[in-house]
C-alpha cells in the first residue's frame, strides 16, 4: 500500500518491492487519505493499520462516488465475532450509534486552514 501511495519504485531486483513489479492493482478498493494514514502509522500497531486497510476495502466505490459516504454499515460486514473484536480494539476505527463504521484518517480534511 505504501508503494502505491507514494509511487515508489524498486531500487534493484533484490528490493522487496520488486516482487510486486508486474502486479495489476486496479480494483474498486480505495483509501481517501492514504498518505495521512501512513504519516501517522508509527502511532499504531501493524495489526491496527492492516485491519483499517482491509475494512476500508469493503466500502462500496459507487456509493462513495455518488454520495461521498466513506463509512461502512456494520450490517454489511460478515457476522464474525473476530471482526467486531478487531474493530473494538482498533484505535483507528469507531462505530457510531447508527451502526456506521468510521475510519479515523479518512475523515481528516486534506487542506489546512490558513488564518489571515
Amino acid at each position: 500500500m505504501r508503494m502505491l501511495t507514494y509511487d515508489t519504485i524498486p531500487q534493484n531486483k533484490y528490493d522487496p518491492l520488486y516482487t510486486y513489479k508486474g502486479f495489476d492493482f486496479i480494483g474498486e478498493s480505495f483509501l481517501v487519505n492514504p498518505k495521512t494514514l501512513f504519516e501517522n502509522a508509527y502511532k499504531y500497531t501493524q495489526r491496527e493499520v492492516g485491519t483499517y486497510i482491509s475494512l476500508a476495502a469493503t466500502r462500496n466505490l459507487a456509493n462513495f462516488l455518488a454520495t461521498g459516504d466513506i463509512t461502512v454499515d456494520t450490517l454489511l460486514l460478515p457476522e464474525d465475532e473476530i471482526i467486531f473484536e478487531e474493530i473494538n480494539n482498533n484505535r483507528l476505527l469507531s462505530v457510531d450509534s447508527e451502526g456506521k463504521l468510521h475510519f479515523l484518517y479518512e475523515e481528516v480534511p486534506q487542506e489546512k486552514i490558513v488564518w489571515h
